[in-house]
């Protein structure tokens, strides 16, 4: 019930669905610029997989910004005969569905052209969908679904992880998508941005 409640408050919502998608069309122009300038054939396939991982942060962390701390009947949600975890653990299934429901046809379609292409794409997108998530659940506090445009004034700390973390995987799933052993340096430092998100949480402070 509660995974289709956010799934519901979204849809019902053209307003916040328009906000929330317009993070996925600020990565067009970068992605357009790389693929007129440096993309062949099989170079504009292997570009597509940072700029899905790095979209896939992105929106991932603008819904968990609304699942978990956009949340307008907080009381309401908490009267449920449910644990704090699995009410927290259902607001990240909904997120992560819906990030499931956007890039799956992307993934498909690069599958087509490219099976090892959308493989490297797919983990990167859970991976990052994921991390994006995860600071969000660090630093959720409060606040209602209208303030969604100013959410990055309530925990600079959060938005600049959520930017690096994402950044950081999109850099790991193209250097993976390439072959080289050079992917787990980005790889690294996205976890360090994770353990430092952990350790900078005001929640276990």
């Amino acid at each position: 019930m509660l995974r289709r409640k956010e799934w519901t408050l979204l849809l019902r919502d053209p307003w916040l669905m328009s906000q929330t998608l317009m993070q996925l069309l600020y990565l067009l122009p970068p992605a357009f610029l790389l693929w007129r300038g440096f993309g062949s054939a099989n170079g504009s396939q292997i570009l597509l997989v940072p700029v899905l991982v790095m979209a896939a942060g992105q929106l991932a962390g603008g819904l968990a910004w609304l699942a978990i701390s956009g949340e307008d009947a907080a009381e309401l949600v908490a009267t449920a005969p449910l644990t704090g975890g699995t009410i927290l653990r259902a607001k990240v299934e909904a997120v992560m569905g819906s990030i499931l429901m956007v890039f799956a046809p992307f993934i498909v379609a690069l599958a087509l052209v490219s099976p090892f292409y959308a493989l490297v794409a797919g983990v990167g997108i859970a991976i990052a969908a994921g991390s994006a998530t995860e600071i969000q659940l660090c630093f959720r506090a409060q606040a209602k679904r209208s303030a969604f445009r100013r959410r990055q004034t309530s925990s600079r700390v959060a938005t600049f992880a959520e930017a690096f973390v994402s950044i950081a995987w999109a850099a790991t799933a193209v250097l993976a998508a390439t072959g080289t052993s050079l992917a787990a340096m980005p790889g690294v430092v996205a976890v360090g941005i994770l353990a430092s998100a952990h350790l900078l949480n005001p929640h276990e402070a």
